[in-house]
C-alpha cells in the first residue's frame, strides 16, 4: 500500500493503520457463510445499544448491582441467582460492609504511614503520588488474606462457570496478584492519576491470539446475542499480553477490583463503569469490521487497539455508538470494607477530579482464579514476597525508586498472612487435591499448582 493511499485511509477511517498481517487477522474473523449474519447482527446491536445508553444516562450508579455481604453469607457464600444473573448483565458489583468500618480505617492509616516514612517508593503522578508504588505493605499483605476479603472473591468467581469439568481451573482458589493502592486528594487538579476510559487484559490480544479469540465466537457468527462473557473455558489458557510489554497483566483477572478504605461519594475520584457488559463488548469486538460506515475487513485497523498497549476509547470517532461520555457512570458511594469488583473485559475508569472533602483511598485486589498460566505467574510473585522485591509486572515503573525490603517495617512477613486460604493464595501451603467435590480440572490443577511451587 502506498503512503499517499495510506494517508487517505488514515484520514477516512480516524485510526492508526497497523502492520498488512492485521488485515489477514481481520478478514479471518468471520467466515463467508457468516458475514450477512453479521451484518444483520450489528444493526441490532446498534439498536439495543442506542438503548442501553439511554437507560445508563437515565439511571447513573444505580445501574451499578450493590449487596450486603451478610446477605451473601447467609445464601451459603453464593450471590442470590436472581441477583448473580443482573450483575452478569451489568458486568459489576459492590459488595458491602466486607470487612468493618473500623478495620478498613486502621488499614487505611496503616498505608498513609508508611508512604509517609518512604515517600522514596514512589508512585504515580512523581510529583504527588496518588497511587504507590506499594506491595508488601503490612496492610496490603493482611487484606489480600483476610477471611473476609477470600470469602468476598471466592463468592464473585462462582458467576464464572465451565462446560468442560476437565478445564484446569480451581474457582474456588485464589492466586495472589499484587497490586498497588491509591489515595485520591481532594483536587481540583487534573494531573493526579486520572484514568481515560479503557480495558485491561489486552488489547488486539482479544482479536490476535486464537484462544482468546474463542471467547468471542458467537459475535464473529452473528449471534452476538448469545455470547456468555461469564464463560471460562477459554479464558484459561488465552493469551493477553503477547507483547509482554510491561503494560499488561501477567494473570488472568477474572473480575477486577477493589477494596475501599474511606468514605467516598459518587463522582469523588472514584471509579467509573459502563455498565452494559454484553452489548458494550459486541460492540467493541465487531467495530473493527464496520468502522468505515459499511462492512469492511480489508484495512488493517483495529481502532483504540494497537500492538503492545492498553485498549483506550480517547476518541469519539473510534466507537461513536459506545457514546463513552453518557455510557460511564461514576459507581454509587462507598464505605470503608465495601469490595467493589467488575468484569475483566468491562470498559472502565476514574474520575478526573475528587472534588469531595476526603481522600479517596482504595487497595487494589483482584480475582485470580487458580489455573495453570496462573499457577506460573505464582511461582513469581511467591519469590518476590520472599525478597519483599517488587513484583514482575511492576518492575519497569519501580526504576530505581526505593525497593521495600529496604525497609525493615515491610510487611512481607507471613505473620501478616491471616488464614490459610491467604496462605495458599501466597503459594505458602499445599493446595487439597482430595478435597471433596471437586471437579477433575479443579483436582489436576491444584496437583499441577503444587508441583510448580514445590509443595
Amino acid at each position: 500500500m502506498n503512503s499517499t493511499l495510506q494517508k487517505q485511509i488514515h484520514q477516512l477511517v480516524n485510526a492508526p493503520l497497523l502492520d498488512e498481517r492485521f488485515s489477514v487477522l481481520k478478514q479471518s474473523l468471520v467466515k463467508p457463510e457468516n458475514k450477512q449474519r453479521v451484518i444483520e447482527s450489528y444493526d441490532r446491536l446498534l439498536k439495543v445499544l442506542t438503548k442501553e445508553i439511554a437507560l445508563i444516562e437515565k439511571s447513573g450508579s444505580a445501574l451499578v448491582p450493590e449487596i450486603d455481604f451478610n446477605d451473601v453469607r447467609k445464601n451459603d457464600g453464593r450471590l442470590p441467582e436472581a441477583f448473580a444473573d443482573i450483575v452478569r448483565d451489568r458486568g459489576c458489583v459492590i459488595l458491602r460492609n466486607v470487612v468493618s468500618e473500623d478495620q478498613a480505617t486502621a488499614w487505611e492509616a496503616s498505608l498513609k504511614d508508611y508512604v509517609h516514612r518512604h515517600p522514596g517508593v514512589g508512585g504515580h503522578p512523581a510529583k504527588r503520588p496518588a497511587c504507590w508504588n506499594t506491595f508488601w505493605t503490612p496492610a496490603q499483605v493482611q487484606i489480600r488474606s483476610h477471611p473476609a476479603v477470600i470469602e468476598a472473591m471466592r463468592a464473585v468467581s462462582q458467576l464464572w462457570h465451565v462446560a468442560d469439568p476437565s478445564t484446569l481451573i480451581d474457582l474456588d482458589s485464589q492466586v495472589v496478584y499484587p497490586d498497588r493502592f491509591r489515595i485520591r486528594y481532594p483536587s481540583d487538579n487534573t494531573d493526579q492519576f486520572p484514568l481515560a476510559p479503557h480495558l485491561d487484559s489486552g488489547a488486539i490480544e482479544r482479536w490476535e491470539d486464537e484462544e482468546n479469540r474463542k471467547n468471542f465466537a458467537a459475535i464473529f457468527e452473528g449471534n452476538w446475542e448469545d455470547w456468555d462473557g461469564w464463560a471460562a473455558d477459554h479464558r484459561v489458557a488465552a493469551k493477553t499480553d503477547l507483547y509482554q510489554s510491561g503494560i499488561s497483566c501477567s494473570t488472568w483477572r477474572s473480575l477486577q477490583g477493589w477494596l475501599s478504605l474511606s468514605h467516598t461519594n459518587t463522582g469523588e475520584g472514584t471509579l467509573r463503569l459502563l455498565p452494559s457488559l454484553k452489548a458494550s463488548v459486541a460492540y467493541i469486538m465487531l467495530r473493527p469490521l464496520f468502522h468505515t460506515g459499511e462492512y469492511n475487513d480489508s484495512l488493517p485497523t483495529f481502532p483504540g487497539a494497537s500492538p503492545g498497549h492498553t485498549q483506550f476509547f480517547p476518541m469519539a470517532d473510534h466507537h461513536p455508538h459506545l457514546a463513552i461520555e453518557k455510557a460511564i457512570v461514576g459507581i454509587p458511594p462507598v464505605r470503608p470494607g465495601d469490595y467493589v469488583f467488575w468484569h475483566c473485559d468491562l470498559v472502565h475508569g476514574v474520575d478526573q477530579l475528587n472534588l469531595g472533602k476526603n481522600d479517596s483511598s482504595v487497595s487494589y485486589n483482584s480475582c485470580n482464579p487458580l489455573t495453570p498460566h496462573n499457577a506460573d505467574s505464582l511461582v513469581l510473585t511467591r519469590a518476590a514476597f520472599e525478597k519483599a522485591d517488587v513484583p514482575s509486572d511492576f518492575v519497569r515503573q519501580q526504576g530505581s525508586l526505593e525497593k521495600e525490603y529496604e525497609h525493615e517495617d515491610h510487611g512481607a512477613r507471613t505473620e501478616n498472612i491471616l488464614s490459610d486460604d491467604g496462605l495458599k493464595a501466597m503459594g505458602l501451603l499445599r493446595l487439597d487435591e482430595d478435597e471433596e467435590g471437586l471437579t477433575p480440572g479443579q483436582k489436576e490443577v491444584r496437583r499441577l499448582a503444587n508441583l510448580k511451587l514445590g509443595l
